[in-house]
């Protein structure tokens, strides 16, 4: 295994500047280039005059937390750093993560200076180039693409804590297109509640878990990948709710739990099944609510699967109240608008007209779960029937009730959507949505991120062309022809956590035009970059005031904590440099600041209204949003943005792929049966863990005191191949392998094998993580919302030693 201040290839940062012939001087580091944390954190010497000052700024906003921390700079070194003084104490947060930034700001891995490929795309073989002559390259590679193809063939692949603005819309590019991650379970649970971020976000907070009495967490190690929200857990627990993890692995979180359920891989949407058959049997749904508030009683053509119309659409777009749903009326008896005067819509009805046969979805959803007995998911699932019935009957009947997922698991598989919309037909059963305190559904680790306690912000005003392009819907892969993809602007380590079957995807890389890394740190992916951009961390910047946010509750600020450390520049300089040659230099803003002061001033969301910059100032950086609730929660007042204004439960889009109502469907890959497990017996799963932030924080040395990258095994696996802890192993199918140390766990379910996801190839003993996962698109993908979701759980893979 590479050293902790190794590099890919083999090349180190001093070796490069060697070979490069750049002397330290040049890039401006008076001499102390890639200096040790020990170094960094050397007592001063005796006769310096000991300067320090404090430094505001927000962390990553990916895992969710969005820590404001107080940073102290000590002769013009980092030197600690701790939470800021909140408003709200509850949300004075900080973790290892943010604790280690002393260090890992000054990783031997940050991008010192701009970069040029010389060698392959792939092999890492760079030259030190000015930062005049990267812009000019980005900026010729870029018009050349406009000019040979259009703005959109242009993807943009921003990481959700890049501080960039305005790059994407000045592009013209596909901003995030479709790329499959995180959207699986979204994909299915958003449409029926017109959920406006499409990732199935939760419907209330977690705070509102202390009011709920039965709680199914389902494959989310929330413990891990949102641990801001900790506290709330253990509420929840102190006031007397039940926490069941159901996860096919012995998680953090499971051990946190009042109880753990351990599931097969990819059934989450047979237990789903299975627990609805059972509230149909028992009549234990609400039969009231449905009728009033879901699409339920709306009428189908048993023909041809449609819902039936007042009349023939007129336009795709039309709503229900342009052209409305027909029920069958119990007062009238007669056929009628769902949205009519006085109306009664029948739950449970079938009716024939005109040789025409017309049952409500609530008639076909039940003479659909005919197939999926308890004991069918049972099987299926590998959890009991006895357990299968106590915890639906809790669920149903102790309520308040809360169904929670995440994304690292179920999340990734090629049957995810079906999950996702088992679990949001499951929840509204019950009731769930715009219900009593207490009740709830969806991603919890998602919530701060895209529903409560954020504020909108405006973006700038740019010209009318400067926009984002819309990724082809017919398009579900950013690798397929149909994307007309020429050029990549990623940041982030978007290719490897992005794309699945890397053989396959360095493929399709070396086919495009031109690639642009805008990394602070030396990902796997820079790799595969034409022009390599340094940039600056969250601490650094060369303005005194950054970047604005609002989320967790607060606006927060960003405020220079350091200079630039090395060559790195900040992304909003690196912005303004490249819309200059692009001719759009006088339409963006001079400064940080004018940006912050036009949003503040221009927000018309009633949370940011108000707050000025200079109270941001004086407060440290953090102000309280106005008139947030204790707990917030979505579908009060039963008011759903979808076409029929309820719970939309039947996708009419989904009808010729028979998921108009979620209906079992094996994982493409790693399924009981599957002929491929003679070979490749083992499911593959990467997971989440506290230590990192995807691929973010995988080089911090002091992290890596506490993790180190390896295969997690059963013993039952490992004794009958022979492995023990410690041995060096490789994991192998026909797309690829790598290889690094192996780990004998209990934690681990029999059949599987984890690794962290995220991991940097330089610190596996030989090639990448997602050279074995599964990249399968699904037909239906191009029909979900966010398109198709890559399966990179849905993967078997042999282990074996090194």
């Amino acid at each position: 295994m590479s050293e902790a201040n190794g590099s890919q290839n083999g090349l180190t940062r001093r070796s490069f500047l060697k070979a490069s012939g750049a002397a330290v001087g040049a890039l401006g580091l008076a001499g102390t280039a890639m200096l040790t944390a020990d170094e960094w954190l050397a007592p001063a010497q005796a006769h310096a005059d000991e300067q320090e000052r404090t430094g505001y700024t927000f962390h990553y906003r990916h895992c969710q937390c969005n820590c404001h921390l107080k940073c102290t700079v000590r002769d013009g070194r980092m030197a600690l750093v701790e939470p800021n003084d909140w408003p709200d104490k509850r949300n004075e947060t900080i973790c290892l993560k943010g604790i280690s930034e002393i260090q890992h700001v000054y990783s031997v891995d940050r991008l010192q200076v701009p970069l040029k490929r010389v060698g392959e795309r792939g092999s890492g073989e760079f030259v030190e180039i000015t930062w005049d002559e990267a812009l000019d390259a980005v900026a010729q590679g870029i018009q050349k693409v406009w000019s040979d193809y259009g703005k959109q063939a242009i993807a943009y692949m921003p990481s959700v804590d890049t501080l960039s603005v305005n790059l994407g819309r000045i592009l013209g590019a596909q901003e995030k297109p479709h790329r499959g991650i995180d959207i699986g379970l979204g994909n299915g649970f958003s449409p029926a509640i017109a959920e406006s971020g499409g990732q199935g976000a939760a419907s209330n907070e977690m705070k509102d878990w202390k009011n709920a009495k039965t709680i199914l967490n389902v494959g989310c190690n929330v413990l891990e990948t949102c641990m801001v929200t900790a506290p709330y857990f253990f509420e929840a627990l102190e006031a007397g709710a039940e926490i069941i993890t159901i996860d096919p692995n012995y998680c953090t979180t499971a051990a946190k739990s009042s109880r753990w359920i351990p599931i097969e891989p990819g059934t989450d949407a047979a237990l789903y099944l299975g627990m609805m058959s059972l509230i149909l049997e028992n009549e234990w749904y609400d039969e009231a609510y449905l009728r009033e508030n879901t699409s339920m009683p709306f009428l189908v053509d048993e023909a041809d699967g449609s819902l039936l119309r007042d009349h023939p659409a007129e336009s795709p777009k039309e709503t229900g109240a342009d052209n409305p749903f027909m029920v069958w009326d119990a007062v009238s008896d007669s056929m009628q608008p769902y949205d009519a005067d006085g109306v009664d819509p029948k739950l449970d009805a079938s009716i024939e007209i005109d040789g025409k046969t017309y049952s409500t979805v609530f008639r076909k959803f039940k003479k659909q779960h005919e197939a999926y007995p308890i004991e069918w998911a049972a099987e299926k699932t590998g959890v009991s029937e006895e357990v299968l019935r106590e915890i639906t009957e809790k669920y149903a009947c102790n309520g308040p009730s809360i169904l929670s997922f995440g994304f690292g698991g179920a999340d990734k598989f090629s049957n995810a959507d079906v999950s996702g919309h088992a679990a949001v037909v499951l929840a509204t059963l019950v009731g769930t949505f715009g219900s009593e305190d207490g009740a709830g559904a969806g991603a919890y680790v998602n919530a701060y991120q895209k529903v409560f306690g954020a504020g909108k912000l405006p973006n700038w005003p740019l010209p009318e062309e400067c926009k984002a392009a819309s990724a082809p819907k017919e398009s579900v892969d950013i690798r397929d022809d149909k994307s007309g993809i020429r050029m990549l602007y990623f940041q982030d380590g978007a290719i490897q956590q992005c794309s699945a079957n890397m053989n396959e995807t360095a493929k399709w890389i070396d086919t495009l035009d031109f690639v642009v890394a805008q990394e602070i740190y030396h990902t796997p992916s820079v790799d595969y970059a034409d022009i390599v951009l340094p940039t600056c961390s969250h601490f650094e910047l060369d303005q005194e005031i950054g970047s604005l946010r609002a989320l967790r509750g607060h606006a927060l600020l960003q405020q220079k904590v350091l200079d630039p450390l090395f060559e790195s520049r900040t992304d909003f300089w690196i912005e303004t440099e490249i819309a200059k040659r692009l001719g759009y230099g006088d339409a963006i803003p001079e400064s940080y600041e004018e940006l912050v002061r036009y949003q503040l001033d221009n927000a018309k969301d009633e949370a940011v209204k108000g707050i000025t910059l200079e109270e941001l100032i004086e407060s440290n950086g953090v102000v309280a949003l106005n008139d947030q609730p204790e707990i917030a929660r979505s579908y009060v007042g039963q008011k759903y943005a979808t076409a029929s204004g309820k719970i939309d439960l039947y996708y009419e889009n989904l009808v010729n792929y028979g998921q108009a109502l979620p209906a079992w469907e094996d994982p493409c890959e790693a399924y009981a049966g599957n002929p491929l497990r003679d070979e490749y017996p083992l499911q593959f799963f990467q997971r989440r863990t506290k230590y990192h932030i995807h691929c973010n924080m995988v080089d911090s040395t002091w992290i890596q005191q506490f993790f180190k990258p390896s295969v997690e095994m059963n013993p039952v696996d490992a004794e009958s191949r022979g492995l023990a802890s410690g041995d060096i192993v490789e994991v192998v199918n026909d797309r690829g392998s790598f290889s690094c140390e192996c780990v004998i766990t209990n934690a681990i379910r029999p059949g599987t094998v984890a690794v962290v996801e995220g991991i940097w190839d330089k610190y596996l003993e030989s090639g990448a993580i997602q050279s074995v996962t599964n990249d399968t698109a699904i037909d239906r993908g191009p029909a979900l919302p966010k398109g198709r979701v890559i399966p990179f759980n849905d993967t078997l893979v042999e282990v074996k030693k090194a």
